[in-house]
């Protein structure tokens, strides 16, 4: 079928070819020139028609539907084949014509059609025994032509036509450039393109990537390219910031292993063993890939609530490190497990009460602000939680306190060892055990006594207030006799003088006709410490800030008396024993009296 089409222009990479010499008229046969227009006539001297005649080097089509006129500027069409004659008629090869698109629509919005001549002069076109795309190479680039030898441009489908439509764009398979260019887009390309998908209506500028051979990479994971990740949806957009890999292929979980993040849309590189702070996914933020997100489907909804960024880590493949203490270019980190709070993924910071498994990772976060007031209250040993279950009284081994540094941008690691912690102002000295792995307890606050120096309940160093001077401590052994902080099972509790155990319930007249009030403190595992924490050892007369006194034997408070001179009036021996000092009031039998 001829296809009337007015010639504009032949692409500037083709040369005009001539004649070859001024045409002259025949006198019976050959060609003729009749009012300015050229004709070819038969030995019969009939107009030669539908034909293609030779003059010189050049091909020149006589023109049926003109009666036989030579045709000038325009398309010719004989058999299946398409040809291209110049403004002096000759046939064009080798070279790109451009023909004004009449037939312009939003369908086809090219203001010219494009086509390529051949050595043979024919011009390209899909091949009709194939149902794929077929691209030609013409000066090293390539190019897909339709069944009228239309140079194909945007969008192509995978059976050679033009994507047409809002969203032809998503199911196409080839990228070609604008109707200006036409050439096969191969590697990373920004296109254009409407979306009305999850609540967008509007073109986007987003980044797709074409293999060598053109076609587009979509519904695809972790492709590597230049040392870094990319992943890319059913559609072929580069997926960016916040995504579930199942939003990929197959529906969504709320689960924080499912997600990653791919960067900013300009960038689109999956973080990998890597930090990035950043806010969590959210449904009125615009950090994440999809837009049409519910609450269900968040993995960290309070934090995408409250806006406020977070450190997270990726680690292999990109899964966020989630419930876990892992060791990070040789620090320990801590990051929230997914307990319900709606922080999974994020870094822990600060001073916090952790409800550990058995096998090292994060259960839940008890507590992560912890203040003075708390703090002050665990050693106290009444601390409460929002959860009862949480509740002191019920914590049991896998209730743990760990510090993670006190400033999340410059120094969240968890420590280990002495540490000193400034809770509202006041100080706290800390011990967190040094050794093993996050499984073996690396990084708890210790329970019992260090090296006969310190005793420790959680790991926080317990002292006497300022006021009281000095305070008893009950240190419980394991089952294996030992109070050592690296020994499990040790108890710590801190006694209140006040306590029935240190009623004073015996008393005598010093030698001063003064009355000595005691008591006999007859608990091997107390200890006495000052304002510092020292434990203290083989110490007389501590005064304490009721003007009260310890003494003590070894490590063991024996003795607590409200009178400092104990020698007792010289008596009677039979009407009893004569007290020289504090180790008299504990000696067997003793009855001594006023």
């Amino acid at each position: 079928m001829r296809k009337q089409t007015k010639l504009v222009a032949v692409a500037s990479a083709a040369a005009l070819l001539a004649m070859g010499g001024a045409m002259t008229s025949f006198a019976a046969q050959g060609w003729v020139e009749e009012d300015g227009t050229w004709y070819y006539y038969d030995k019969d001297g009939s107009r030669v028609e539908n034909e293609w005649k030779k003059s010189g080097d050049n091909w020149f089509w006589l023109d049926g539907e003109d009666g036989g006129a030579m045709a000038t500027d325009k398309l010719v069409e004989d058999d299946d084949d398409t040809y291209y004659v110049d403004g002096n008629g000759a046939m064009v090869t080798n070279t790109w014509v451009k023909v004004v698109n009449e037939d312009q629509d939003d369908d086809d919005p090219a203001e010219y059609h494009y086509y390529y001549m051949q050595k043979s002069g024919k011009a390209y076109k899909a091949s009709d025994n194939s149902s794929n795309t077929k691209f030609r190479v013409i000066d090293g680039k390539k190019y897909a032509f339709d069944n009228d030898g239309v140079m194909l441009y945007g969008w192509v489908t995978n059976d050679g036509e033009l994507s047409t439509g809002d969203d032809g764009w998503e199911n196409a398979k080839y990228y070609c450039g604008s109707w200006e260019d036409g050439a096969m887009k191969t590697g990373w390309q920004k296109v254009t393109v409407y979306d009305d998908k999850d609540g967008k209506d509007d073109d986007y500028d987003y980044w797709f990537n074409f293999k060598s051979n053109g076609e587009k990479r979509a519904s695809k994971e972790n492709w590597k390219s230049n040392g870094k990740y990319y992943s890319f949806d059913s559609r072929g957009v580069m997926i960016y910031q916040w995504a579930e890999v199942a939003s990929i292929s197959t529906g969504t979980t709320a689960s924080a292993t499912n997600w990653r993040y791919y960067n900013s849309p300009e960038d689109g590189a999956r973080q990998t063993k890597g930090w990035f702070k950043v806010v969590a996914a959210g449904t009125d933020t615009d950090n994440t890939f999809r837009e049409n997100l519910s609450d269900s489907e968040l993995f960290a909804k309070k934090l995408a609530d409250d806006e406020s960024e977070r450190w997270f880590y990726a680690g292999d493949k990109g899964v966020l490190y989630v419930g876990e203490i892992k060791s990070i270019k040789g620090k320990y980190y801590g990051f929230w497990p997914e307990d319900g709070q709606g922080k999974a993924g994020s870094m822990l910071t600060g001073l916090c009460i952790l409800d550990m498994n058995s096998d090292g990772t994060i259960a839940a976060v008890v507590d992560d602000d912890i203040d003075s007031d708390a703090m002050d209250d665990i050693l106290d040993g009444n601390y409460t939680n929002s959860n009862a279950s949480y509740n002191q009284s019920n914590w049991g081994s896998n209730i743990c306190l760990y510090y993670f540094g006190n400033n999340a941008d410059t120094d969240g690691s968890m420590k280990t060892g002495n540490v000193t912690v400034k809770l509202d102002g006041d100080s706290y000295n800390f011990y967190f055990q040094k050794t093993g792995t996050a499984k073996s307890g690396k990084g708890q606050g210790v329970t019992g006594i260090d090296d006969k120096k310190y005793i420790y309940m959680n790991g926080c160093r317990v002292k006497a207030d300022s006021d009281d001077k000095y305070q008893l401590v009950r240190v419980n052994p394991n089952n294996a006799g030992s109070t050592n902080v690296n020994a499990s099972g040790v108890k710590v509790e801190k006694v209140d003088k006040d306590d029935a155990i240190l009623v004073m319930d015996k008393s005598y007249e010093n030698k001063d006709n003064e009355n000595v009030n005691y008591a006999q403190l007859n608990d091997a595992n107390l200890y006495l410490v000052n304002t510092s924490g020292n434990v203290q050892k083989n110490k007389t007369a501590l005064k304490d800030g009721n003007d009260c006194y310890y003494y003590l034997d070894g490590y063991t408070p024996k003795v607590y008396t409200d009178n400092k001179t104990l020698r007792s009036a010289n008596t009677d021996s039979k009407k009893g024993e004569v007290i020289t000092d504090w180790k008299g009031l504990v000696k067997k039998g003793t009855t001594a009296s006023k």
